[in-house]
């Protein structure tokens, strides 16, 4: 005996489900030990392939659908009864059936049946009847899907169904209807206007909706068993969660690729584009600069030739001054010496020619005259 390694505990499982599967299985099996070797049998199919589900909250109509599966191939297997022969006399006539249930006096099922009682009346039917019954009342399938599931034509499984209604409806009538039985006012009002009908499938789903059935053994898992060990997630809500953070991540990825990549047209046009501008504004920023300086430098040069040429007045200015003063003290000398004046006037007025210094220099529109 094995423990699944997976996610599951089968052993679990088996304890919360096999129950109501093996009352399932009762419907189709009339041989109690049977039916839970087919519920057994169907637990180890559904370890083995158990890579097939992908919710928890579908395990239960999975497990469901294999032992029903497994039920009618044992039926099949093993029983005397053929699923395909038909006479033309057991094709139904659909009109026919109507008229009939709506010329009957009384329905079988405004009596209150017990569950046993119901699955006894089940008991009583041919195999092949039993099967297409289960199938249409309480699995719920159309005549198409149990053509699919049995390998029959349609008409056989209306043929089929028909008959079993009959033997159901006498069965129960003969065996467990009389002046004691509780009655259903509910199924009374639906028989009198005419849809009695729907009280077969109410009937036989209600009272097996929860019909359980408590094994004698607990799951043997095979020791040899190979089992795929398969992560599943506990809800639809965990898988849709996994699915949306795994697709957050792969966009968080390409996006991350996409600004990344140096190579990418979209980000080097706009690397380029913001360089360029920058480089255009580092240039005229330097030009604006430059010029800024140059015109410091040419104020500062200016500034400096203005001081140059007031210099330059002011040494001539006192210049002329000094050569007046010269000459003033000249002509006293010759006046207090009469014989040495002429010569040292001549000599004086030789040495300091008689001139007129003009000295130009055009700043700006602006021309400075020193005249002597």
């Amino acid at each position: 005996m094995k423990q699944n390694s997976s996610n599951f505990n089968w052993q679990k499982i088996y304890l919360d489900y096999s129950p109501k599967l093996l009352g399932i299985c009762r419907r189709y099996i009339d041989d109690i030990y049977t039916a839970e070797d087919i519920v057994q049998d169907s637990f180890i199919t559904a370890i083995q392939k158990n890579d097939q589900l992908n919710d928890e909250k579908a395990l239960f109509a999975w497990l469901k659908k294999i032992v029903v599966n497994n039920a009618l191939q044992h039926i099949r297997k093993h029983s005397k009864d053929t699923f395909v022969t038909t006479e033309p006399s057991e094709i139904p006539d659909t009109y026919s059936e109507m008229d009939h249930h709506l010329s009957e006096e009384k329905n079988v099922f405004v009596y209150d049946f017990t569950s046993e009682e119901l699955l006894s009346s089940i008991d009583s039917l041919p195999s092949h009847h039993k099967s297409v019954f289960n199938l249409y009342f309480i699995e719920n399938h159309s005549h198409a899907e149990i053509s699919g599931l049995l390998g029959i034509t349609v008409n056989t499984s209306k043929s089929h169904l028909l008959r079993a209604k009959k033997s159901i409806q006498n069965y129960l009538m003969k065996n467990f209807v009389n002046q004691n039985t509780p009655k259903k006012k509910m199924a009374q009002l639906l028989v009198i206007f005419g849809l009695g009908g729907l009280l077969w499938a109410q009937t036989f789903k209600s009272k097996f909706a929860d019909f359980t059935i408590q094994p004698s053994k607990k799951l043997q898992i095979p020791s040899d068993l190979k089992i795929d060990n398969v992560a599943f997630s506990s809800s639809g809500k965990s898988l849709k969660k996994k699915i949306i953070i795994g697709g957050t991540f792969l966009i968080i990825i390409v996006l991350s690729v996409f600004f990344i990549n140096p190579k990418n047209s979209f980000f080097t046009t706009d690397h380029d584009s913001v360089s360029s501008t920058f480089k255009n504004k580092g240039e005229i920023k330097n030009k604006e600069t430059k010029e800024y300086l140059e015109t410091i430098n040419f104020d500062k040069k200016e500034k400096s030739d203005n001081d140059a040429v007031n210099q330059s007045a002011t040494n001539i200015i006192e210049e002329k001054n000094t050569s007046k003063t010269k000459i003033n003290d000249d002509e006293t000398g010759l006046k207090s010496k009469p014989v040495l004046k002429k010569t040292a006037a001549n000599d004086t007025i030789e040495e300091i020619p008689q001139k007129v210094i003009v000295v130009k220099k055009i700043i700006k529109r602006d021309t400075v005259f020193i005249e002597k």
